[in-house]
């Protein structure tokens, strides 16, 4: 006998689908994925992007970050962030993001770098993108010139000029309180 096939969902029926549970998901290619929560090193440099963010961003008006920030690639496929800039009304989503923050986890490194990074380069407004390790000071720092991405890598206390956020920033920061 054949399994019938689920429905994939759209990103509209995602955002109102609820497991009946407190985990939290991604949509990929219209099938909801389990994400584990942020945990240890990763959640204290997920704060700190945010709070560099912030503190950078406070002079330009609407502009501000958003934690674990909702990322419409397609009406398909949402991927969740770890951080998010906008200068744009959000609702559901971070409409038109500039910078982009994913920190990397054993368990999401690979997906984090082989579908995320490409699909976040592909949206017109990102000017930004860090990959940030969470085992070792580490951050891949992409920046979009004309048409095409331009990648450095950063390690230790080394810092590096993002154009988003209109100055220096330090991996010292990044990495302050996680224990790296």
């Amino acid at each position: 006998m054949a399994e019938r096939a689920e429905k994939l969902m759209t990103v509209e029926e995602f955002r109102h689908w609820d497991d009946g549970t407190d985990r939290r998901y991604e949509l990929d290619e219209g099938v909801p994925v389990a994400m584990a929560p942020p945990a240890g090193p990763h959640g204290a440099i997920a704060a700190n992007a945010t709070g560099v963010c912030w503190s950078r961003l406070r002079n330009r008006g609407h502009c501000q970050p958003y934690s674990e920030a909702g990322i419409r690639i397609s009406a398909r496929t949402r991927w969740q962030a770890d951080v998010a800039t906008s200068c744009s009304p959000c609702s559901a989503d971070v409409e038109e993001p500039e910078l982009i923050i994913e920190v990397l986890s054993p368990g999401t490194r690979m997906h984090d770098l082989g579908r995320k990074l490409p699909d976040y380069q592909s949206l017109p407004t990102v000017h930004e993108i860090w990959m940030i390790d969470s085992e070792r000071r580490w951050l891949q720092h992409w920046r979009r010139e004309e048409a095409h991405w331009i990648v450095q890598d950063f390690v230790g206390s080394s810092s590096f000029a993002s154009t988003v956020l209109d100055g220096e920033v330090t991996l010292d920061e990044l990495y302050r309180n996680s224990a790296l």
